[in-house]
């Protein structure tokens, strides 16, 4: 059974998933458009952070362009949908930024902000499986091989 766009939001913000993750390949392609529209029916905030339009991590973090993304990471105060969108570069073990941002993710409380991490399948395994990796054992994946 696929997860729709409607039932996510229907559910993410009432069981509070958090950190939700999935398998670029497996995800329906319009997935991110039918979901964002409406979320944004229900009021709530939706940012998009795509990493394959930077070089590296650096660059994704010192653009301007993504300043609301990351302030709304820290301090959003209602429901927020955070899309980290071909984010495979946040999978290598030694990238700092990932704990930092698992960090600030996993201990918030407050179900405000659902985030959704996008990448290849092998990346998602480095992130959310290997023992060492920052979000081992953190995320509810929506796709399934």
């Amino acid at each position: 059974m696929k997860l729709t766009p409607e039932r996510f939001i229907e559910m993410a913000w009432s069981i509070n998933l958090s950190i939700i993750s999935a398998d670029k390949d497996l995800l329906d392609v319009d997935f991110i458009e039918k979901t964002t529209i409406l979320a944004e029916k229900e009021g709530i905030d939706v940012l998009y952070l795509d990493f394959s339009s930077y070089e590296s991590i650096e660059h994704v973090l010192t653009s301007t362009e993504n300043t609301a993304f990351f302030e709304a990471i820290q301090s959003a105060s209602k429901p927020t949908l955070l899309w980290f969108d071909n984010c495979d570069m946040l999978a290598p073990l030694n990238c700092d930024f990932t704990y930092r941002l698992r960090s600030v993710l996993t201990t918030r409380f407050d179900g405000v902000i659902q985030s959704v991490f996008i990448a290849k399948n092998e990346s998602l395994k480095l992130m959310f499986t290997d023992s060492k990796a920052a979000f081992y054992q953190s995320s509810m994946r929506i796709t399934c091989r």
